[in-house]
């Protein structure tokens, strides 16, 4: 088993020295590293699209944004109520609205978060001060704090249970799981984690140069991003996006994608995480070996790295394995973030939220098929996405710290 031992030293590298050579790492899809995708009937991704927008630093850059807290409550939005009716602008999160939905104009977005959370009977945990803001650019940071807001600003519970009804009283009690598996295919899904899974096993078997850390990051991230846009190229629908939305939508998400893998590979260790080129990296090692490559020991930002790492291994990879998350439910996780209909810049952002909507369709109606027995399991995996879209964040603020920090060592 490759593994980094805790009391080996790694190479200190200034992060100014490391944002050159990162930058320089584009995509390409059409490089000898990464043959074409098979046609699986959803199209490719432009060479030029990725090549001239996906540097692993820009995507870092897009990713990142300020946690602004104002006090929260109708104070803060009551000063522009009219101009929120009189433009349609939804009233949880300030986006275009598409609509009154639930006695409340609100985007897409915020009415199907409040229909989900009513029909699932969800509950959330604020891991602030119950006051974040929630805006259109950071309204998936914190699921306690938005469904307040919803109630605070009018929408109804019984709304939501009256439409469940008059859908039943319509279509009777037969839930049409066939036809949402149609529309979002968990096969193909499953297809999608499985081949970048042999992918990632044929980059493990490459090695990198021993003296030239900075290298061998460059190395590493550019396997990882090559894998990232082979898999996303093989999600349904997703390559009948405008090219400009996918390439966003890849930047926007690329880090949380990532995390999201390797702590699903590493339920099957314990307290250590499992890289795709086959490295071991035990807990510890975030706290004294390897961080020093980027942050000084003493700072605040190393200690933060370890605090983060730790709270991967508890929140993620054990939540994971507690409730034997399996790879379809996985590859369904990792396209609710990758359709991200809050990603900066879309043109098509009804598109992908609809997009989104579908894979939570499809992995409910999997869970129902392939687990009958356990009622609750739907209810889990979507509280599951929903509640860890926030630590997925924050700790995509250190990617290559979490997942190429053995290259360097």
């Amino acid at each position: 088993m490759n593994s980094i031992p805790p009391s080996t030293s790694a190479v200190s590298i200034p992060v100014s020295s490391v944002d050159s050579p990162l930058s320089a790492v584009s995509l390409s899809v059409g490089s000898p590293g990464i043959p074409g995708t098979p046609s699986v009937g959803y199209g490719p991704i432009s060479n030029s699209q990725i090549n001239s927008s996906m540097s692993v630093s820009g995507l870092h850059a897009v990713s990142s944004s300020d946690d602004v807290k104002p006090p929260f409550g109708l104070k803060s939005v009551s000063g522009s109520g009219p101009m929120l009716s009189q433009k349609r602008m939804c009233a949880i999160c300030g986006d275009r609205s598409s609509g009154k939905h639930y006695g409340v104009h609100s985007c897409e977005g915020c009415k199907g978060f409040f229909k989900r959370t009513i029909r699932k009977d969800l509950s959330y945990t604020c891991r602030d001060n119950k006051e974040c803001l929630v805006d259109k650019r950071q309204r998936n940071r914190c699921q306690y704090c938005r469904y307040q807001k919803c109630l605070a600003m009018g929408m109804k519970r019984e709304a939501v249970q009256e439409e469940r009804q008059k859908n039943k009283e319509r279509d009777g009690d037969y839930e049409c799981s066939s036809s949402a598996n149609e529309e979002m295919p968990v096969e193909k899904i499953l297809e999608a984690e499985t081949a970048v899974e042999h992918r990632s096993d044929l980059h493990s078997d490459a090695t990198g140069s021993p003296n030239d850390p900075v290298t061998n990051i460059c190395q590493a991230a550019d396997k990882q991003l090559f894998t990232l846009v082979e898999w996303a190229k093989r999600i349904p629908h997703f390559s009948e996006l405008p090219l400009d939305d996918q390439v966003i939508l890849l930047r926007a998400g690329w880090n949380e994608l990532l995390i999201a893998a390797f702590s699903h590979r590493s339920i099957s260790v314990k307290d250590e995480i499992l890289l795709a080129t086959g490295l071991h990296v035990p807990r510890e090692s975030t706290h004294n070996l390897g961080v020093e490559a980027f942050f000084d020991r003493e700072s605040a930002q190393s200690a933060e790295v370890g605090a983060l790492f730790d709270r991967v291994l508890t929140e993620l990879v054990c939540k994971m394995r507690d409730m034997q998350m399996d790879k379809t439910e996985l590859g369904c996780l990792r396209a609710i973030v990758l359709f991200n209909p809050d990603a900066k810049g879309l043109t098509s952002s009804s598109e992908v939220e609809l997009l989104r909507e579908k894979v939570y369709a499809s992995l409910e109606a999997y869970c129902k098929q392939k687990y009958p027995d356990q009622q609750g399991r739907t209810n889990k995996k979507i509280n599951f996405c929903l509640c860890h879209q926030q630590l997925l964040y924050e700790a995509g603020r250190f990617p290559f710290v979490l997942f190429v920090l053995p290259e360097v060592s």
